[in-house]
């Protein structure tokens, strides 16, 4: 994981220049590709091939996360951009419910074997195939429409140059200059951090946790079942449903995930062993309640952080999509590479801190988070959220944010 997410972070500063030059649609292609090679590798696995795939996935994601979040923007507007974003990470989540609904099901010893092994990963290799094949979709949609409007090939926006990577790469430096851009930098922090901690170190815990019985392992196949459930009704309920408009409506949506978060945190800071995140434990927690008990406060608690985790993505993506529309591929390469730099940093001292200090760094990182939010979101009520084309505006003088009415182009010239 350190090496999938190292490069990972580093391919996101390239990110926005190869999706220029490929496109958002070849660029999925290419991103899903690399999924589909990781998970064919755990069929027949060796050493040399884990890490391989792992610097593979770790490039492909950060290509694949960029194109998506470009391709959301060219496809939303002002008022769809919060039902957009909810569907699309209603859908993202959705490959949670399947993949451990297996998991729950035929993981029954302790040890995966090769007859549950390749099964298994047989089935999510046909799943990535297909996610392929509709990529495969969406570029010749794209080349349809081209074809439609009668591009001939000389109007064709041209590839990307060597000198319009070095541009693409000053758009992102200079993002990092403004104010809002700083302060979002903070839940992107936040994002990794959590993420890290409710699907690995917390899952990790479950399987740890000796009171749960020799079929405990499974029970993590259930929290991310039960995690995913929260995640997709919250993209539905937080983007799809409410459709969170004002800054008002949006802080309220990012309060109420906080305040998941929370619920989520403390719960499982009474609730498991602190030393259960680095072995097999039979410590007592700091309440000692039963094992059906202890399993019911779990596993309400999956689905809370999934409720929780929905909300405050839902509205970042919301955020980037209609803050920063001339700078899309930027913005959202900043946020992958924030996001995976302190999601590698969690995964490094997971092994050494015990869960209690984990969760205390959390939760600050969640504080802040929150109050960053708060300050970007009642900021943008006075600040237009769209921007002519950066071809097409003069240098002035620079705003504090980049969506000013006024033009790109100091952006890309300093």
């Amino acid at each position: 994981m350190a090496i999938l997410y190292s490069f990972f972070s580093l391919t996101n500063v390239f990110a926005p220049a190869i999706v220029a030059i490929l496109g958002p649609a070849v660029s999925m292609f290419f991103g899903g590709t690399t999924y589909f090679l990781y998970v064919v590798s755990f069929i027949y696995p060796m050493t040399w091939s884990y890490y391989v795939i792992s610097i593979l996935i770790g490039i492909g994601a950060a290509i694949l996360w960029t194109a998506q979040g470009v391709y959301l923007t060219k496809n939303s507007d002002d008022m769809t951009v919060s039902r957009n974003s909810g569907i699309f990470w209603a859908l993202f989540q959705v490959s949670l419910l399947s993949g451990n609904i297996y998991v729950f099901v035929a993981l029954k010893t302790q040890i995966i074997d090769r007859a549950t092994r390749i099964p298994l990963f047989a089935v999510f290799s046909i799943v990535s195939g297909a996610g392929l094949i509709l990529f495969m979709f969406i570029i010749w949609r794209s080349y349809v429409e081209k074809r439609r409007d009668n591009i001939p090939p000389i109007e064709e926006p041209k590839k990307s140059t060597a000198a319009d990577i070095v541009q693409t790469l000053k758009v992102a430096v200079r993002l990092l200059k403004t104010r809002n851009m700083l302060l979002l930098l903070i839940p992107f922090s936040y994002t990794g951090l959590s993420n890290t901690l409710f699907t690995g170190v917390f899952a990790t815990c479950i399987g740890h946790y000796v009171k749960y019985g020799d079929t405990r392992k499974r029970l993590i196949g259930l929290h991310g079942l039960l995690v995913g459930c929260g995640e997709i009704l919250g993209g539905g309920l937080f983007g799809f449903i409410t459709k969170p408009k004002t800054a008002s409506q949006k802080a309220l949506m990012i309060l109420v995930g906080c305040i998941l978060h929370m619920i989520y945190f403390y719960s499982v800071f009474v609730n498991f062993p602190f030393d259960s995140a680095q072995k097999e434990s039979t410590e007592k927690p700091f309440f000692d309640f039963s094992a059906t008990t202890s399993q019911v406060i779990t596993f309400i608690g999956s689905f809370i952080v999934g409720l929780g985790d929905s909300s405050m993505n839902t509205q970042l993506m919301n955020i980037l999509a209609s803050r920063y529309k001339q700078t899309t591929a930027s913005a959202f390469a900043i946020f992958k590479l924030v996001q995976s730099l302190m999601a590698a940093v969690a995964f490094f001292y997971a092994g050494a801190l015990q869960i209690q200090w984990q969760i205390l760094i959390v939760v600050i990182f969640l504080f802040f988070s929150t109050l960053a939010f708060f300050a970007v979101l009642f900021d943008e009520e006075n600040t237009e959220v769209t921007a002519p084309l950066v071809t097409n505006m003069t240098t002035e003088e620079d705003d504090d944010d980049n969506t000013d009415h006024r033009n790109y182009s100091s952006l890309v010239q300093s």
